[in-house]
């Protein structure tokens, strides 16, 4: 037999104290026959938390809900005591605790303990049941904290079941079972229910524990099968008595019998919501090698990796108590998170355009511990479609690409309609609302008045100038407030005597940009010169922007020296200079012979004076 050792072990020690930043996406449920604390105190509390630190499975939390057997008037305080002592970072809130003299008389009462950070209690559904032996079964309703949903409520029944074996002990057994079916059938269909404690069931022939797996609203299913629980081949799931010797009250025995349970009804067991997690029922401690000996006879391998781990937990379970503890842990549902921009600005009609709706799981803590979320969502309004998927934990998210209508031009609005299918999902239904305007495209024109996509722009210099500049406006089209504004990103095709000198802009509304070219007349004889360049424009950097090309003709006459009025540089006043000049009527150009801005009669009557 090992030593038994006052304290807890090292690791066991370092584990719980790290829970206090250890996320708690999981119920850890233990159920612990404490003997009347008759054990070893530093023992207990070693025990206690050995269940917090128990990482078997992957992961340590401490637990959530600890109901306790054998908890008399007299010992209450100082079992609760043990058991914020042991765990680090939580005080353990004390759940409705009755007592009676019968009670206290025959062991002690039932207690439940539990953190009041992820559990609550419903006080109004608190009831003592009568089950025989001067015992009472307790049964409390919890609350997940931060959940709404009716299905994240469960009950828990705490019980202590006549002891020992014979048929008046048994018909005793299946008195109590029956009243606590009784009760849990009385609360309708679809409850979460788990049923915890020393049911002292000898065999899984015994009528009582035939009563519980029954048919009905409140029938328990056992995580471990309803096959025998008898003999070595069984030992696993064995929970009484981790002692080989009977000493301070405690039996002896050796590890020989299933007396401790946690059975639950079928809303546990279909991996939706609140349910277990496959795998993890256990009695701690119990390694399956200690058939009816001590659970500290030799080496104990329940940590197969950590020998001394598992030694110093059976040696505290040894001196705790004459029963070891049964751990389960349950996942929790799943917590919805989902986004949708508010305003997605402005969008070009017809444009295929869609806006992305994020969508977490927010439950944090182990993923064996959080339900799957998944959700469905429907678009409204200017948003469109229906979509369904499995949204990742955070930090990662489900994009959902729902589309949005751009047929009508104006300002817009919808929602996206985002509902968890997950059972008991937090915030499983979220109307995201967004707005926008769609707009009708850019549209580049060289004339204020007129859809113009190509135009000549003409000017005119006196042989031996040096150059001059030829102003061109570019207009955004019929452009108001629903229509994108337009950019002039590039003017292509110059070259020779032309040249860009500025007017590339973007943003242009009902202002026109004014795109000035040079033209270097240094050495330019009499003559015509001309330039055809491209200038490309575009909508505003906005969904659905398109491009569009304007065509754009440069030309410049340079007159020979003392005679304005010989347009075309030819040496001569004629009819193809009179052509020039009511080529550009109305407006200031090459033929604009006075120089008073504008080619008009005072320019024709000058041609003409100079007519050869």
């Amino acid at each position: 037999m090992c030593t038994f050792v006052n304290a807890v072990a090292p690791a066991a020690v370092a584990l719980a104290g790290l829970l206090t930043s250890a996320a708690n996406a999981q119920l850890r449920v233990a159920n612990y026959n404490v003997a009347a604390a008759k054990g070893d105190p530093i023992a207990m509390k070693a025990v206690f938390a050995a269940i917090a630190a128990d990482d078997k499975f992957g992961f340590a939390v401490a637990p959530h809900v600890v109901v306790v057997q054998e908890a008399p008037s007299s010992k209450i305080d100082e079992i609760e005591s043990l058991l914020d002592s042991a765990i680090a970072g939580f005080n353990y809130t004390r759940a409705t605790y009755t007592t009676s003299p019968s009670e206290d008389g025959s062991g002690g009462a039932e207690a439940m303990f539990y953190r009041s950070d992820v559990v609550a209690e419903i006080v109004a559904g608190h009831v003592d049941l009568d089950t025989g032996a001067g015992r009472k079964t307790d049964r409390w309703q919890l609350q997940l904290v931060g959940y709404s949903s009716a299905s994240a409520k469960f009950y828990v029944y705490g019980m202590h079941l006549k002891a020992s074996q014979g048929a008046a002990n048994e018909a005793i057994r299946l008195a109590g079972a029956q009243t606590i079916r009784a009760n849990a059938d009385g609360l309708g269909q679809g409850i979460h229910i788990i049923y915890s404690g020393d049911f002292n069931l000898y065999s899984n022939n015994e009528s009582a524990y035939a009563a519980f797996l029954a048919a009905g609203n409140g029938q328990a299913f056992d995580p471990l099968g309803t096959g025998s629980w008898s003999g070595a081949a069984n030992a696993i799931k064995h929970s009484q008595s981790p002692r080989d010797i009977v000493a301070g009250g405690l039996v002896g025995g050796g590890m020989d019998d299933r007396f401790d349970f946690q059975l639950s009804t079928s809303e546990f067991q279909d991996g939706n919501g609140l349910s277990i997690i496959a795998g993890t029922y256990r009695s701690l401690g119990n390694d399956g090698n200690h058939f009816d000996i001590g659970i500290n006879v030799g080496n104990n391998t329940y940590y197969p990796n950590d020998i001394p781990r598992s030694n110093t937990l059976a040696d505290n379970l040894f001196d705790a108590s004459d029963h070891i503890a049964v751990v389960c842990d349950y996942q929790l549902p799943a917590v919805m998170s989902a986004s949708l921009t508010g305003s997605f600005g402005k969008v070009i009609k017809n444009a295929v355009y869609s806006l992305n709706v994020s969508i977490q799981n927010i439950a944090a803590g182990v993923p064996v511990g959080i339900d799957a979320l998944d959700y469905e969502v429907q678009g409204n309004g200017v948003l469109s479609g229906n979509f369904a998927g499995t949204a990742p934990l955070a930090p990662s998210s489900a994009i959902v690409q729902v589309p949005v209508n751009t047929s009508t031009v104006g300002f817009v609005s919808g929602s996206a309609l985002v509902t968890a299918v997950s059972e008991a999902t937090q915030g499983a239904s979220q109307l995201l609302p967004t707005s926008g305007q769609v707009v009708r495209a850019a549209n580049g024109s060289f004339s204020a008045i007129a859809d113009t996509n190509a135009a000549v722009a003409a000017s005119a210099m006196t042989e031996g100038d040096a150059g001059l500049t030829i102003p061109a406006s570019v207009f955004n089209y019929l452009y108001d407030s629903n229509q994108a504004l337009l950019d002039i990103d590039l003017v292509a095709g110059l070259g020779s005597r032309f040249s860009l000198f500025s007017g590339i802009q973007s943003g242009v509304g009902a202002n026109p940009a004014v795109l000035t070219f040079a033209f270097d007349g240094a050495g330019a004889t009499a003559g015509m010169y001309s330039q055809n360049v491209t200038v490309s424009a575009s909508d505003q950097d906005i969904p659905g922007a398109m491009s569009s090309l304007l065509q754009l003709t440069l030309t410049v006459t340079v007159n020979a020296v003392g005679n304005p009025a010989d347009l075309d540089g030819n040496g001569t006043v004629d009819g193809a200079d009179l052509a020039i000049l009511l080529g550009q009527w109305g407006a200031d150009g090459s033929a604009d012979i006075t120089g008073d801005g504008v080619v008009d009669g005072a320019d024709l009557a000058t041609l003409l004076g100079a007519w050869m």
